[in-house]
């Protein structure tokens, strides 16, 4: 996980001048300060996105409840197929919190980092970090840089990844699982909680090339990783002791489950109607809920999907024949184009004022209400960053699974591709919104504060 970094709420009027490498990023020019006018329509906004907040977060965990019944099912009885079923159910409930991610990067409950304040949880990393070291929660059938490496200049790496959370005889707990998560704070790949250790516990690591995989049935994780059932029943080659490991894996896969679903009953609470940050968002001023509003979709679409959720895998030398394999989003189970398309859907419903059922005042009608010109330049870069979205996800359903696309079309002298084309699209939206907020007198944080990994193009 690239985690959110703390960002200063500023006027942010700058040029952008930062480029990585040979790629030289859109420069947005310098606004014409205006002062932000609270309307009616702007109030309307704020209360709809509240409740599509909320809405998205509870279904999110209605999802992750019925993947608990399945995960359980799955533990009390192992066999191939309640370890489908499991599995079936952990992409199920990705479907609705991949949406949700455009609310980071908001100064919300999920990643704000204020101290004494009580709906400041701060709870993101506990429960979506990546990338994930996997010889920190369990054995890895292949090593290299970037599973399970001892680096001599950082001693805690030794202990990290030299014997698993599996392989130890501390007592599994949930407690104990949210204090080691990043390494308790000093290797943010030493990932112990979350979607992606619950990914990797079903899944095992992904031990396939990207580039043998053509035409696969991604329905039946043919490019994905292929735990066997035996690792929750007789043991694996790799356990010291099967028993005591068998039992572990057990009680690890229920406890990181639950604390999952923990986390985001959490989030359900604090936005929900009369919840404690749902009345604290629908009384800021209404200059700073508008922001905070446009700053996830804009830190999205600039730096978190377009860079570090597709560019830096797409050239990435970290996997399988120095491919970005191990940078993938959801890499165990290649379930990545589905994550890229879900977080792009997320943008979308911000930007228009709809999720599911919820439809509402938007961004896009207070821009329109100020500048008709300017709303039509964001939603023409919106629709052609959608249909650019969508491509990978039909690439993907064809049976091109995203690690195939990156090592096809990422790095210097290939030919660009679907992913490379939507990562350069999202970022010309980030650009428009940014552009679009000051237009309405909301200054929003510039690219570099979100400190993007440097890519060489």
């Amino acid at each position: 996980m690239k985690n959110l970094f703390k960002i200063t709420l500023i006027a942010a009027f700058a040029i952008i001048l930062q480029s990585c490498g040979e790629h030289n990023h859109d420069e947005i020019p310098e606004p014409v300060k205006v002062e932000y006018k609270d309307t009616e329509l702007g109030k309307k906004v704020v209360k709809n996105y509240a409740k599509m907040v909320y809405t998205n977060y509870n279904e999110s965990l209605e999802a992750a409840k019925k993947m608990q019944v399945a995960i359980n099912a799955f533990v009390d009885a192992p066999s191939k197929e309640t370890l489908q079923k499991a599995k079936r159910a952990w992409l199920d409930a990705r479907e609705p919190y991949g949406e949700s991610e455009v609310y980071r990067g908001s100064n919300g409950p999920i990643d704000a980092e204020l101290e004494g304040v009580s709906w400041a949880i701060n709870n993101e990393g506990q429960m979506n970090a990546w990338p994930l070291n996997e010889a920190y929660i369990d054995y890895v059938k292949v090593q290299n840089d970037h599973t399970g490496a001892i680096d001599e200049e950082k001693p805690e790496t030794k202990e990290f990844y030299s014997k698993s959370i599996i392989a130890k005889d501390e007592e599994i707990t949930i407690d104990l699982l949210s204090s080691m998560n990043e390494g308790g704070g000093s290797d943010e790949k030493a990932v112990s909680t979350g979607w992606h250790a619950i990914e990797f516990l079903l899944w095992g690591q992904d031990e396939n090339t990207p580039k043998e995989f053509t035409n696969q049935d991604l329905s039946l994780n043919e490019s994905a990783g292929m735990r066997p059932v035996t690792d929750y029943t007789t043991g694996n080659e790799k356990d010291a002791d099967k028993t005591k490991a068998v039992e572990r894996r057990k009680t690890y896969l229920k406890l990181v489950t639950q604390l999952l679903v923990d986390d985001l009953t959490n989030l359900v609470n604090l936005w929900k109607e009369g919840g404690e940050y749902y009345n604290v968002f629908v009384n800021l001023p209404q200059e700073e809920a508008i922001r905070n509003i446009i700053e996830g979709p804009q830190f999205l679409a600039l730096a978190e999907l377009s860079n570090e959720r597709m560019l830096v895998p797409a050239y990435g030398t970290d996997g399988f024949d120095n491919s970005g394999q191990e940078d993938e989003h959801s890499c165990f189970s290649d379930n990545t184009h589905r994550d890229v398309y879900l977080n792009a859907k997320g943008i979308k419903n911000v930007l228009e004022g709809k999720y599911g059922s919820v439809s509402g005042k938007s961004f896009m009608d207070l821009l329109k209400a100020k500048d008709v010109e300017q709303a039509e330049k964001l939603q023409a870069k919106l629709n052609e960053m959608w249909v650019a979205i969508e491509a990978i996800d039909a690439k993907a359903k064809s049976g091109i699974p995203f690690d195939k696309m990156i090592v096809d079309e990422g790095g210097k002298g290939k030919p660009e591709g679907v992913v490379i084309k939507a990562a350069d699209l999202l970022e010309a939206l980030g650009n428009i919104i940014k552009e679009s907020a000051a237009k309405l007198g909301v200054s929003t944080a510039n690219r570099e504060d979100y400190e993007p990994t440097e890519i060489d193009r």
